[in-house]
């Protein structure tokens, strides 16, 4: 029974050679996962240490500031015997602490004023300059046109411009009082470097006055008006030198050349003088050690050549000197400056010192004052003399004159924009000059009337003195729309001989007004009372009261009109004895800007 099975033979068979079967089958798939397993792990590790790609430690960069890079495929294989570096990062036992001395960690540290800083700077959009002209063209009565023209075009780093005035009249006499006042001015200024800006302007005048009549007798004897002619050419230039805001450098000079000639019948009246000058200065400045505070040096040189009476006499004037200025406290400021110098004209010569100190003081900009000590030594062009009394005759002899004055001003500023003032000036004035008629001496051969003459003007010298008091305001209203001004002032013109000085007035009152009443639409209004004047044979002159209005309105931006009346009272006055000036007078016209 041990040898019966309830499994038939053949399966018998077919079970064990399936079991043997997968016996094999399992040890076979072991033996070969083990043997790929092997050669799997080889050959990671070998591509691993192949690999050409470098091996980059990031501390290196981030910390170190280095860069290394490692390519370990391309590293030998360690020698027996030899312990490489272990490739771990550690710090130095041994190292040297890192000591920075205290000049060593302040020398970066950048060296600034110990102000407040600057303000960012703003973006502001600047519309470019282009060329710009103006004229304004009107005619008055007694047939007197007047034009004005002012054009400017920039340049390269400059800019160049010219200007014309023009006024002429036929007279409001019958026959005297025709003018015509000619002038051109050539502007040009350019910056030749962030450091250095030059200017130079060029005028040319022209210009004729009919002197007014005199006796009949003399009438008779002149046959008509005498005309007096004045022709001129002046050149100015200055170099401006400001390396930064407080060292400043200026030189300048000026050169000019004038003619005057007087045409009539008689001899005696017949005369022609020129003149020609040559001017150059020299200012520097720069600061001192303290907060505002500032030195300067000035020196000049005025060379005039005036020829007259078939002769040249020649004036020269030479001055050097200093000055200091300093602010106080942001309240007191104190400019001194004092120059020497020399002057001879031919006449006079000698060395004379020009003091000139101001003490302001300033609170809160509501109340101050300023306190003055000036000397100057003036010496007038021909030019300016003709331009101060157009009846002069050309041949004077022109001479210099020393002022030396004290005067102190008081001011309240009792609105933003509006100011009351006061204030008291004394000025002594050697050879000062004033103008004087004229006479015709009876002897005289050209003097066929028989009596004694009064002839035009020429200037006589003399000492004086003068004392004024003024108290005047400013004001401005509804924004600026109103504007106003007054003064009024009462003088002691006095000769060392103590007569008055001839056509100096004691009295007189200013004023002005204006007042813009829409952005199209501007009007104003100026008067001027002058009091009672005397000449110097103690005759005397009557006051007046001149007003003048105008009125301009703008039709756009470019074409406007306007309107003038000059002595709307039609005062019969004269500014120098002998000669009327002209009564109601209407001007009108239009201006044009391009």
């Amino acid at each position: 029974m041990n040898n019966c099975s309830i499994v038939p033979q053949s399966a018998q068979k077919d079970v064990t050679r399936f079991t043997s079967t997968s016996i094999s089958s399992i040890l076979y798939g072991v033996v070969m996962a083990l043997i790929i397993g092997f050669m799997g792990t080889d050959i990671f590790a070998q591509g691993a240490q192949n690999t050409l790609l470098p091996e980059i430690n990031p501390q290196d960069i981030e910390i170190r500031s280095e860069f290394k890079a490692n390519f370990p495929g391309l590293r030998r294989q360690p020698i027996l015997g030899f312990n490489p570096r272990p490739r771990v990062f550690q710090i130095d036992p041994n190292r040297m602490p890192f000591l920075e001395s205290r000049e060593a960690a302040v020398s970066g540290i950048s060296v600034t004023a110990l102000d407040r800083p600057e303000e960012p700077a703003k973006i502001v959009w600047v519309t470019p300059r282009r060329p710009k002209g103006t004229s304004q063209l009107g005619m008055g009565w007694f047939v007197s046109p007047e034009l004005r023209v002012n054009y400017y075009s920039p340049i390269k780093d400059g800019v160049i411009g010219v200007g014309t005035n023009f006024q002429s009249s036929a007279g409001h006499l019958d026959n005297a009082s025709g003018h015509r006042n000619l002038g051109v001015d050539v502007n040009y200024s350019k910056n030749l470097s962030d450091t250095r800006n030059l200017t130079s302007q060029l005028r040319l005048n022209n210009d004729f006055n009919r002197m007014f009549s005199l006796s009949d007798e003399m009438q008779n004897l002149l046959g008509g008006v005498p005309k007096k002619d004045n022709q001129g050419v002046m050149w100015t230039a200055r170099l401006d030198e400001q390396k930064n805001t407080f060292h400043k450098n200026r030189y300048a000079v000026q050169v000019g050349l004038f003619e005057s000639e007087l045409n009539s019948a008689v001899m005696a009246i017949q005369d022609k003088a020129s003149s020609s000058f040559i001017k150059a200065q020299m200012n520097r400045s720069w600061p001192g050690q303290q907060a505002r505070e500032y030195w300067s040096l000035q020196s000049g040189v005025d060379v005039h050549s005036n020829k007259l009476d078939g002769s040249a006499r020649s004036l020269y004037l030479i001055r050097a000197g200093g000055g200091y200025t300093r602010l106080i406290d942001y309240t007191w400021s104190v400019d001194l400056e004092t120059s020497l110098a020399y002057a001879d004209d031919t006449i006079n010569s000698g060395i004379y010192i020009e003091p000139d100190a101001t003490l302001s003081y300033n609170y809160n900009d509501q109340l101050g004052g300023v306190a003055t000590l000036s000397g100057e030594l003036k010496n007038p062009t021909l030019l300016e003399w003709q331009e101060y009394n157009r009846f002069l005759t050309p041949s004077t002899r022109l001479q210099h004159s020393y002022h030396i004055g004290v005067s102190a001003e008081v001011f309240w500023n009792f609105m933003q924009t509006s100011r009351v003032y006061s204030g008291l000036q004394w000025e002594h004035i050697s050879r000062f000059g004033y103008a004087q008629r004229e006479q015709l001496d009876i002897t005289n051969p050209d003097n066929l009337s028989g009596n004694t003459q009064d002839l035009f003007y020429n200037l006589n010298y003399a000492d004086a003195r003068v004392t004024k008091f003024y108290l005047g305001s400013t004001v401005e209203w509804l924004g600026g729309d109103i504007q106003g001004a007054a003064e009024i002032s009462l003088r002691s013109p006095r000769l060392t001989s103590k007569k008055d000085i001839p056509f100096e007035e004691k009295f007189r009152i200013e004023g002005s007004v204006h007042y813009s009443m829409s952005p199209k639409l501007q009007i104003g209004a100026n008067t001027m009372i002058i009091g009672p004047r005397t000449t110097i044979g103690s005759q005397q002159l009557d006051g007046f009261i001149l007003v003048h209005s105008n009125l301009r309105y703008s039709f756009n931006e470019h074409l406007g009109a306007y309107i003038r009346l000059n002595n709307l009272l039609s005062q019969r006055y004269e500014w120098w004895q002998g000669f009327q000036e002209a009564p109601l007078h209407l001007f009108g016209g239009i201006s044009y800007e391009f």
